[in-house]
């Protein structure tokens, strides 16, 4: 069986895909190429959670007229509807390398955005013989613990049917509300985000928990790739960490390792143009710094990422109290006074008056309480310390509120920043 190519255009891109069989499972496609390139190994761009083949227009057009463009859709994955709630990571790394034999593709470039990115890095792991380029964005070695709560805290969500909260808190966490000024993520593209998660179908619904769980079964990854690689994602990602991606990079011998400035989690979509001419001069083999818009780091750089993702605050009242969700009679089950010792948009480190805390009982229950400014947040608790410290990420899942937040972040009568304190500071992790 050979692959089909077609030429490309906006029409063809809207068409419905080939499939491709591998027992009970489909794997649908549409291959795009020039006459004059399709000699050459093709792109295979592994759809994402929420990408479907047009999301990816404007990469083909971009990338078709110096190599063949072949879209894939793995079971539970971009529109393949196929519910897989038993294969893994490397499960749909070993379909897509059936896919690829059976096409009779003796080497393939590889690209995995966000979620596609671990199928992809295990596929050139474990089949450096067909891998030829890989392009990965959105990548992590080992899922931090504050992550994994936030997407197990999605899920759950999304299990108990809160699809408005679920549909915010999807937005909340993948878009960096803190540098909407340098991303220029605009409202209106943030709107018709919380609409899409808003309006997903029953079977999307359960796809994005099986695609969840996924993530969460993920301990580590299985091996880091020989082939030629690019490591990317943008400078304010707030969901994978740019740091994440650098550790990455690190393991792997042959990697390049960029960060796209003003971009957030998907920079493909907020800084298209730098994004994709940065994988076409990568394709290309052409040097990395004339591409303009990007930040490139030398080898042996990487681990000296911060890892913050955004700068602690001090709040100028530093008085709260944290309680939890659950009571016994009209009493919470846990309610004590706090420090708040720093803070950010994503999380804070508090201080117990009186230190004693069950994660086992509240790690997801509780809530923490400022007076001035009046604010009331929804904490995980992923670190406890027996000296009283907790550190927390807050559960956002209301994007009114989580702006009105932003905004009180920056106005100085409540919140300074560590320079003007001259105290030490804890930091907080993730």
């Amino acid at each position: 069986m050979r692959i089909d190519y077609q030429e490309y255009s906006r029409g063809a891109i809207k068409a419905e895909p080939e499939s491709f069989w591998v027992g009970q499972w489909r794997i649908d496609y549409i291959a795009f190429g020039a006459p004059e390139n399709r000699h050459k190994p093709p792109l295979v761009v592994i759809g994402g959670a929420f990408q479907n083949f047009t999301s990816y227009k404007y990469c083909v057009e971009h990338i078709y007229t110096d190599f063949p463009v072949v879209l894939v859709d793995l079971p539970s994955l971009g529109n393949n509807d196929q519910v897989s709630p038993d294969l893994g990571m490397e499960d749909l790394a070993d379909l897509l390398h059936e896919f690829v034999v059976h096409m009779g593709l003796p080497t393939v470039h590889l690209m995995g955005l966000s979620l596609g990115s671990a199928i992809a890095s295990t596929f050139a792991y474990k089949y450096p013989q067909l891998t030829g380029k890989m392009i990965v964005a959105g990548i992590v070695v080992r899922p931090r613990k504050s992550w994994r709560m936030l997407v197990e805290e999605s899920v759950r969500v999304l299990d108990e049917g809160r699809m408005d909260e679920f549909s915010q808190a999807v937005v909340l966490y993948l878009v960096n509300y803190h540098r909407l000024k340098e991303t220029g993520i605009t409202p209106t593209a943030r709107r018709l985000f919380y609409r899409q998660m808003k309006a997903l179908s029953d079977n999307e619904r359960e796809r994005y928990k099986i695609n969840g769980r996924r993530l969460l079964s993920v301990e580590g990854l299985l091996g880091y790739p020989e082939c030629e690689t690019l490591v990317t994602t943008g400078e304010f990602d707030s969901f994978t960490l740019p740091w994440e991606n650098a550790a990455f990079a690190a393991r792997c011998p042959n990697a390049q390792f960029a960060l796209i400035k003003g971009a957030d989690h998907l920079p493909q979509l907020e800084k298209r143009e730098v994004s994709l001419e940065l994988f076409l001069t990568f394709l290309r083999g052409a040097p990395l710094e004339q591409v303009d818009g990007i930040t490139l780091f030398p080898r042996g750089s990487y681990e000296q990422l911060e890892r913050r993702r955004s700068e602690r605050l001090l709040p100028c009242n530093t008085r709260g109290h944290v309680t939890s969700e659950s009571r016994i009679g009209d009493q919470f089950r846990f309610d004590q006074r706090v420090k708040v010792v720093d803070i950010n948009f994503f999380g804070c480190l508090l201080k117990l008056e009186n230190p004693g805390f069950s994660t086992a009982e509240h790690a997801r229950d509780c809530t923490l309480h400022m007076s001035s400014p009046e604010l009331k947040l929804e904490l995980l608790v992923f670190q406890y310390e027996e000296t009283g410290y907790l550190r927390c990420l807050f559960k956002h899942g209301n994007i009114r509120e989580a702006e009105r937040f932003a905004e009180l972040l920056n106005d100085r009568q409540y919140f300074l920043e560590p320079r003007a304190s001259g105290g030490n500071v804890h930091k907080i992790y993730g």
